[in-house]
């Protein structure tokens, strides 16, 4: 299980609660200092700034049913442009639900504020052509404001109304963010019948009116009149340090400071208290019976019927669902989007052969279910997403929706909107988590765990260096498991990039003279990687360089800050293993040679081995390095950072050759990091 620690960062971060502020500037004003600034005083060297960051969230009756409400969200963020980096702030987007208006966005004004050259302020405000809408499905539409004027020192300023109608839910709030923020302020109104549960994960207490006779802002439901009570709160911070992704930590979310709201009751028309937060079986039976959901399962494709009867036909269950898996994957093209509803319906999909991820893997379901495969949807929060309450029953904690099934005695877990996944591998984003199947009449929880397929690479390197101090080579890396659709996805996408990141050597000039990628769409066989490959070695006078670390995929050490605030998470299991044959040029002898050697962290959950034997002008190299842990907390962190630097230090040794002969000696020795 995940560790939440982030009472240290807590320590760090200059917060200050406060009691909410009215003063703040109205939209459209701004005093000039704010244009003048240069820097973030309480968070240096920052690219942006929040300067306001504030939103209210009530709840107004409707006129389609006296029980029903809908929720109002009024959002105002100002953001100052500090550097070039921090231009990017300049491009906002805001999705919402479009399908059957279940979100409106309005009263939507924007500016970009300036100072001239005369060193007046010029206020621009963002007119209506520079505003517009972009449909991303039958689901989902942003709205994009295009700034005019934006540069280094401006600042920009939108805010906005959204009502979300027949719902009870209420949005989270983030008081930290990837840029620092000065002011930030969330104000909640609620009617007396709506109970919520509170989690606040930050150093601040709200901040509580007096309960009024009738609703501030918003219209009470038809039922309950005019003098229903409500209470309002206000969550208030300033000067919060920004929070920064650090090397495989899962989430961001789950370790910035925010606020948390879950509806857990509700009084019902006849006062009859309903609970909201056990009733993951109301969950169930809702997305069943939804039409951008459970209803996709059931749904009837003219197309696909010659094909479904074919795949019943098979007779070998596991080669039945390959096979039908094959199909969709290979026949469907990702559009990148998450969730977990079809908004465009599967039907369409099929028919334009592209899709989102919830698309293409309930198109999937679809069809295993009517092949006669017991087949189940899996809820899951990926983990860049972040963590889910399991004790609260809301759909919207999940990012993705994959296929379950049962075969023999083991489970397989299939996303086929990834092109390089198998049906056999949990897939990388999920793996050593919790997924959530659609079973029954309640559903269940899985954890999803998986010891036994690694982020796996060997390596060999077969090379010869030159008198004059030129290493030519060829090297076999043979990735299994994570690290095949790792790399796998990397040469697809970019072979440069590839080249780089998987064929370099530190601090020298490799050139690839031949390179060939194979087997990167066979389940069954590693993927195999061999090149042809020279470079210059680093010499100085009569001696001459060289690594040994070559090609082994860890050459960078990712653990170098000295704090952290979360967990490290690599997903999977790791095990490399590095073979090495170098041919010394005749007339030179090794001068010095790294010692064998054996590290481990105190509990033995990493390992690394080298050792090297030299035989006349030959030297054999063999190092492995094995993971046997997933997970680390974050309070081991400092023994976790000490070992990372002990072993960085030495995979990335060096051997020394010279022409003089020498008498040379291979030391062994054990250690515990």
């Amino acid at each position: 299980m995940k560790t939440i620690y982030i009472s240290l960062f807590f320590l760090l971060a200059t917060v200050t609660p406060l009691a909410a502020q009215k003063g703040l500037p109205e939209t459209g004003e701004i005093e000039k200092t704010d244009l003048l600034m240069t820097d973030c005083e309480f968070d240096k060297g920052a690219e942006a700034v929040k300067l306001i960051d504030w939103a209210s969230v009530y709840f107004n009756g409707t006129t389609f049913h006296p029980a029903l409400f809908s929720t109002v969200y009024e959002r105002r963020v100002r953001i100052k442009i500090l550097k070039e980096k921090g231009l990017h702030k300049g491009n906002v987007v805001i999705p919402y639900i479009s399908y059957d208006d279940y979100e409106k966005i309005s009263k939507l004004d924007a500016y970009t504020y300036n100072i001239d050259e005369s060193g007046n302020i010029k206020t621009t405000k963002v007119d209506k052509a520079s505003i517009y809408k972009k449909k991303i499905n039958e689901g989902v539409t942003e709205i994009i404001i295009a700034f005019p004027e934006v540069k280094v020192g401006s600042v920009i300023e939108y805010k906005y109304k959204m009502e979300r109608l027949f719902s009870s839910s209420m949005n989270d709030w983030n008081f930290q963010d990837d840029i620092p923020v000065r002011y930030s302020e969330y104000e909640v109104e609620m009617p007396s019948y709506l109970q919520f549960k509170e989690k606040i994960i930050a150093p601040v207490k709200a901040v509580v009116s007096e309960v009024k006779g009738k609703n501030e802002k918003g219209s009470n439901p038809a039922r309950y009149g005019n003098d229903e009570p409500t209470m309002k709160k206000s969550y208030t911070m300033q000067n919060i340090i920004s929070i920064k992704e650090e090397p495989f930590m899962g989430s961001v979310n789950d370790y910035r400071q925010r606020g948390e709201f879950l509806l857990s009751q509700v009084l019902a028309y006849n006062n009859e208290v309903i609970d909201m937060s056990t009733s993951w079986s109301l969950m169930v039976d809702g997305l069943k019976k939804y039409k951008y959901f459970g209803l996709q399962l059931e749904a009837l494709m003219p197309k696909t019927l010659r094909l479904v009867e074919e795949w019943k036909a098979i007779p070998d269950m596991k080669t039945r669902i390959k096979t039908i898996f094959k199909h969709v994957q290979e026949t469907m093209t990702v559009d990148d989007n998450e969730g977990i509803f079809s908004y465009d319906g599967i039907e369409e999909t099929y028919n334009k052969k592209a899709g989102s991820t919830a698309d293409i893997n309930l198109l999937l379901l679809n069809l295993l279910m009517k092949a006669g495969v017991k087949a189940y949807p899996i809820l899951f929060s990926t983990r860049n997403h972040g963590l889910v309450n399991t004790t609260y029953p809301d759909a919207n904690q999940f990012n993705t929706v994959m296929a379950y099934v049962q075969v023999d005695d083991k489970y397989w877990i299939m996303d086929a909107s990834d092109k390089l996944s198998s049906c056999t591998l949990i897939p990388e984003q999920v793996v050593n988590s919790n997924g959530f199947v659609l079973q029954g009449t309640g559903g269940k929880w899985l954890e999803v765990l998986e010891s036994k397929v690694k982020y796996k690479v060997f390596t060999a390197v077969q090379t010869e260096i030159s008198a004059d101090g030129r290493m030519t080579g060829e090297a076999t890396v043979k990735c299994s498991g994570y690290a095949k659709r790792d790399r796998g996805t990397s040469w697809t996408k970019n072979k440069e990039e590839f080249k780089q990141k998987f064929f370099s050597i530190p601090d020298m000039s490799v050139n690839l003279d031949d390179i060939a990628v194979n087997n990167i769409n066979s389940d069954s066989l590693p993927l195999e990687q061999k090149v042809k490959f020279n470079c210059t070695l680093n010499h100085s006078g009569e001696y001459t360089y060289f690594p040994v670390n070559i090609f082994s995929g860890i050459h960078k050490n990712p653990f170098i800050s000295e704090q952290r605030i979360s967990d490290i998470e690599f997903g999977y299991l790791q095990d490399y293993t590095i073979v090495e044959n170098f041919i010394i040029p005749e007339g030179y002898v090794i001068d010095a040679i790294p010692e064998n050697i054996t590290l481990t962290l105190p509990d033995k959950s990493i390992v690394f081995s080298r050792f090297m034997a030299a035989n006349e002008n030959k030297l054999n190299v063999r190092m492995t390095v094995e993971f046997k842990n997933s997970f680390y907390p974050v309070d081991l962190y400092e023994d976790f950072r000490e070992f990372y630097k002990k072993l960085f230090s030495t995979l990335n040794e060096q051997v020394v050759i010279k022409r003089n002969s020498k008498t040379y000696r291979i030391k062994s020795k054990k250690r515990s990091i």
